[in-house]
């Protein structure tokens, strides 16, 4: 006869929850949205699939437009400085500006944040990070800290049709319309 797994246990370790069962640790996802409702709700989403099925969750997260972890308290939040000085209004047509900046200004801040997450998990513990797209300097901290990382595209798919149809509107000539600057890569 063959003995049950064993149950289930949680276990306290350097502040961190990690899940044993059967004597195996929880493999952890972290997860990195951009800090707009559009970016952070279906990065959440995604959060909650992978703990249903058996992740642990830390969510990286920029002090501009900050998640509330009370309303996910089985996630660990770890703040990473964007060098904003608390919550800010961005006008509409500085949104792209706004983007690439907090991607530069928190690459330092991340880069450190995510050694110490390595460090305190162990890099077996770490099954992957998922950032969102739009976030560059991210993905090449992790490619240098050797993190496995997925891309989160959060846009519909005609807004993907669009951006995949680009470069081939521009060789047929379609764009630039005319009056306005050349078509370069995107």
């Amino acid at each position: 006869m063959t003995p049950a797994p064993a149950p289930a246990v949680a276990v306290e370790s350097k502040g961190v929850s990690a899940a044993v069962n059967g004597g195996h640790r929880r493999r952890h996802v972290l997860l990195f949205p951009l800090p707009y409702q559009g970016h952070i709700n279906p990065m959440f989403r995604l959060a909650g699939i992978l703990h249903a099925r058996g992740f642990d969750v830390t969510v990286f997260h920029t002090h501009f437009n900050a998640p509330d972890p009370a309303r996910h308290p089985e996630y660990r939040f770890v703040p990473v400085s964007d060098g904003m000085s608390g919550p800010a209004s961005v006008a509409i047509e500085d949104g792209v500006a706004h983007i690439i900046a907090i991607g530069g200004a928190c690459e330092a801040a991340f880069r450190d944040r995510l050694a110490a997450v390595l460090e305190e998990y162990s890099r077996d513990a770490v099954a992957c990070l998922v950032a969102d797209a739009h976030l560059l300097p991210v993905f090449q901290v992790a490619t240098r800290l050797a993190v496995p990382t997925l891309a989160l595209r959060t846009g519909s798919a005609v807004s993907y049709a669009c951006f995949a149809a680009y470069p081939m509107l521009c060789d047929k000539g379609y764009l630039p319309v005319q009056g306005t600057s050349s078509c370069s890569s995107i």
